[in-house]
């Protein structure tokens, strides 16, 4: 037989945790520094957090009527393509970062394995201050984000381009302004292998278009050239350019 809990008043703080009150008892469970700000813990199980924030672990404190009474370390462990990824990016000449919401120490040892710089690595960053982060780095160029939760949403919108990952929060998809329907970071290196191709065969056809222009114009105005025949190789320009941009390789490998 199923047993049936009573719940209320549940509270979502985004980014920090969540409250509510189960079977008469006010549950909280979240952050460390945001659960530890109004809730007791003893030094048994503040050693406890300490140590898995050290080892790189997630750590999520439980509170029962005002005192922490379990310690949760969780090995968000990274995708297997994840390294592959980030070095294809800086190969593309791209910056990699991360800003996340999760403890400083375990961002930092992402970042590690990642081969990504610590002062490009920032954790325990507010769904609101991930904004500040993008406009930061807005001066230097365009900006990509790649998010997948509901503390990503406004970072996602306020990016150059916003890329929701699969798998991605409703909220992430909805602010984003790319979708990956693949799983992994590898699809984010062929979105921007194929926005490398697609930019290359713009520039070939304004190369094409202008320099058929020019010779034809040449050609009219020098008197080479009838009216009959120009209206017959203008549409052939165009059709050029379509036949360029259709054989070229962009997103198709």
């Amino acid at each position: 037989e199923e047993a049936t809990l009573d719940v209320r008043e549940v509270r979502n703080t985004p980014g920090s945790g969540i409250t509510g009150c189960v079977d008469g008892h006010r549950i909280t469970a979240g952050r460390a520094e945001w659960v530890t700000e109004k809730h007791r813990i003893s030094d048994d199980l503040a050693a406890d957090a300490a140590g898995f924030r050290a080892a790189g672990l997630t750590t999520v404190l439980v509170a029962r009527d005002g005192a922490v009474g379990l310690v949760v370390g969780i090995d968000d462990a990274l995708r297997t393509d994840s390294p592959a990824a980030v070095e294809a990016l800086h190969r593309f000449g791209w910056v990699p970062s991360i800003v996340s919401g999760d403890d400083p120490a375990v961002v930092r040892a992402v970042a590690e394995a990642l081969d990504i710089p610590s002062d490009r690595a920032h954790g325990g960053v507010a769904p609101e201050h991930k904004i500040d982060h993008v406009r930061a780095v807005s001066d230097g160029g365009p900006v990509v984000m790649v998010g997948d939760g509901v503390n990503d949403a406004a970072a996602l919108a306020a990016a150059t381009v916003g890329v929701a990952v699969h798998g991605g929060a409703e909220a992430a998809l909805t602010a984003a302004d790319i979708y990956l329907t693949r799983p992994g970071l590898m699809p984010v290196v062929d979105l921007v292998r194929g926005a490398r191709r697609t930019l290359r065969v713009i520039r070939r056809n304004l190369v094409l278009s202008l320099a058929y222009n020019v010779v034809m114009v040449s050609l009219a105005a020098a008197g080479h050239m009838s009216p009959i025949v120009a209206a017959i190789l203008m549409p052939a320009s165009s059709l050029t350019v379509v036949i360029s941009s259709y054989r070229a390789r962009t997103f198709r490998e």
